[in-house]
C-alpha cells in the first residue's frame, strides 16, 4: 500500500499535470504542422508575360510526349536495376527529378492560365500533364508495395546472378 498523498502539495501535483498536457498538446500541434509542411509542394511563383504562341505549345506537346516515354521506359526497366545497391532509392530520386521537370513544363508553358486564344489547346495538355502525374503516382505505388512485399526475392535473384557470373568468369 502506498504512504498517503499529502494535501498541501494538491494545488502543484494539479499545475504539473496541466504542465504536463501542455507540453504533449504542443508537441503534438508542432509534429502534426510539421508533417503538413513537408507534404505541401513548394510555392512556386507565376510566370508572368505573354502567352505561350501555338508554336510553342507544339514544342511542349513534344516535351509533354518526350517525359511519357521516358516514364514508360523508366518503368519497365526498373527489373534490371535490381542489381545495384539500392533500386528503390534510385527509383525514387528519378521520379522526384521527373515530377519537378513536369513542374517546371507546366509553368513554362502556362498550363494552367485560363485566358488567351489557345485556352483550350493549354487546358487539353494540362489535363494530359495531369494524367502523366496521376500515371507516375501509380507505379510509385506499384514500385514501393513490390520492393515492400518482394523486393528481397528480386535482390537475391540479382545477387545470385552475379554470383554465377563471377563463377562463369573465373579462369583455371
Amino acid at each position: 500500500m502506498s504512504p498517503p498523498r499529502d494535501p498541501t502539495l494538491r494545488p502543484y501535483r494539479g499545475a504539473l499535470w496541466v504542465l504536463y498536457f501542455a507540453v504533449l498538446l504542443v508537441s503534438i500541434g508542432l509534429t502534426a504542422l510539421s508533417i503538413a509542411q513537408a507534404l505541401r509542394e513548394p510555392a512556386r511563383p507565376r510566370a508572368q508575360g505573354p502567352l505561350p504562341t501555338r508554336a510553342v505549345l507544339r514544342v511542349c506537346m513534344t516535351e509533354l510526349e518526350a517525359l511519357y516515354r521516358e516514364q514508360n521506359q523508366r518503368a519497365w526497366a526498373l527489373g534490371s536495376e535490381f542489381e545495384g545497391p539500392d533500386p528503390l532509392a534510385t527509383w525514387q530520386q528519378w521520379s522526384i527529378d521527373w515530377e519537378e521537370r513536369v513542374r517546371d513544363l507546366g509553368d513554362r508553358c502556362r498550363l494552367d492560365d485560363a485566358g488567351g486564344e489557345d485556352a483550350a489547346a493549354r487546358a487539353e495538355l494540362a489535363a494530359a500533364r495531369d494524367a502523366l502525374r496521376a500515371l507516375n503516382h501509380a507505379y510509385a505505388a506499384q514500385v514501393n508495395r513490390f520492393a515492400q512485399e518482394k523486393g528481397d526475392l528480386a535482390r537475391a535473384a540479382a545477387e545470385s546472378l552475379a554470383h554465377a557470373r563471377e563463377a562463369v568468369s573465373l579462369r583455371r
